[in-house]
Parts: structure tokens; C-alpha cells; sequence
């Protein structure tokens, strides 16, 4: 796959302004934020980056279980709703931080775990993305990552601007993740598991 192949289908990002949708009831039933962060089995002294934290619909459910919580989002405003929650401000071990997926504002090396959801087909840059990632992960650190299915779904992005879930695959192998693994948990998004190389 060629750089330019690479970056063809990405680049749909989503408007900060239609935040409701992400925390409505429908997403939630069709995308219990709880599944995902049970399946993490986060340790309570880990350190967990969320990437595209948005409004925090599954840093809610996250942060409790881990002992530092980072969500990093390029919006501000996604930001500002966030640190509006009543659930925000009983935390008292998240930061969130102002960045972009392909520049993440951490240091080397501080995570154990890092996630990101509904974020894969809005990179840009795909390789700089992944060596972000394995940049801010501990060795052996994992990565979780939820994406839309390539199939017709109700809501979500145009169908030309999924990543289908093999090529998915495919771009994870060839920037130097093992163990890949695929996890069941939702009927319109495929999500992947695996460690930093």
C-alpha cells in the first residue's frame, strides 16, 4: 500500500457541533462504552491514553479503573463539554489535553494502554498516527481501536470513507503491531486489540 493509498479514504472528521449524537441514548445502547472498557481489563495503577476523547463517553466508564486518564482531542470544544460533566469533576485522575491524533501531546513511553474510537477513518497520516502510538506506549503497551464497519450502517460516515476491517488489519501488521486480535463486541464496528512491537 502506497503512501497515497494510505491517506486516499481518510481525512472525514466529525463536527464538534453535532456532539449530542455522541452522547445520545441510541449510540449507547448500539455502542455500550461499558463492553469496550471491560474487555481492557484495565489495572488500577495503569496509565490510559484516549485518543479522540470527545465529550468523554467512554472515558466515563474508563477512568475510574485506571490510575491516570488521559483524553486527547484537537477540539476544544469537545474538550470544554467534557470538562462540563458532573461525572469530571469527582475524577481526580484525568487530563485532557488539546492535540492532534498525528502529534500527541504526551511523552515517551507513559502508557500501558491506548485507545481510540470512531478515529481511524478520520487520520490523515496513518503512519505518523501509529508511531505516535507506539511512541506513548510503555513496551508491550496495548492498543484498543474501534472503527465503522465498511458495510451500511445507520448514522456514522459516508460508506467511501470507511477503512474495511481487512485493510484495517493490514495497516496495523505493517506499522509493527503483534498480537493482533480481533474483539466481538459490536454489530457495526470492528474492534481490534493488539501490542506495541
Amino acid at each position: 500500500m502506497s503512501e497515497n493509498e494510505d491517506k486516499h479514504n481518510h481525512g472525514h472528521s466529525f463536527n464538534p457541533e453535532n456532539w449530542r449524537k455522541l452522547e445520545s441514548d441510541e449510540r449507547r445502547a448500539r455502542m455500550d462504552p461499558a463492553k469496550l472498557i471491560q474487555a481492557m481489563a484495565l489495572a488500577p495503577d495503569s496509565t490510559v491514553i484516549d485518543i479522540g476523547v470527545g465529550t468523554g463517553f467512554f472515558a466515563v466508564e474508563a477512568a475510574p479503573l485506571c490510575g491516570k486518564f488521559i483524553g486527547v482531542d484537537h477540539s476544544p470544544r469537545m474538550l470544554e463539554i467534557f470538562r462540563s460533566k458532573e461525572a469530571f469533576t469527582t475524577f481526580g485522575n484525568v487530563e485532557l489535553l488539546e492535540g492532534k491524533a498525528e502529534s500527541l501531546p504526551v511523552d515517551d513511553g507513559v502508557a500501558d494502554v491506548v485507545f481510540h474510537v470512531n478515529l481511524f477513518h478520520e487520520v490523515a497520516d496513518m503512519e505518523k498516527f501509529h508511531q505516535q502510538i507506539r511512541r506513548a506506549l510503555k513496551p508491550g503497551g496495548r492498543l484498543y481501536m474501534a472503527d465503522w464497519k465498511a458495510i451500511p450502517t445507520e448514522g456514522g460516515p459516508p460508506a467511501d470513507h470507511r477503512i474495511s476491517e481487512q485493510k484495517a488489519l493490514g495497516i496495523l501488521q505493517r506499522d509493527g503491531f503483534t498480537n493482533i486480535g480481533k474483539l466481538d463486541l459490536y454489530e457495526d464496528h470492528y474492534v481490534f486489540s493488539a501490542i506495541s512491537g
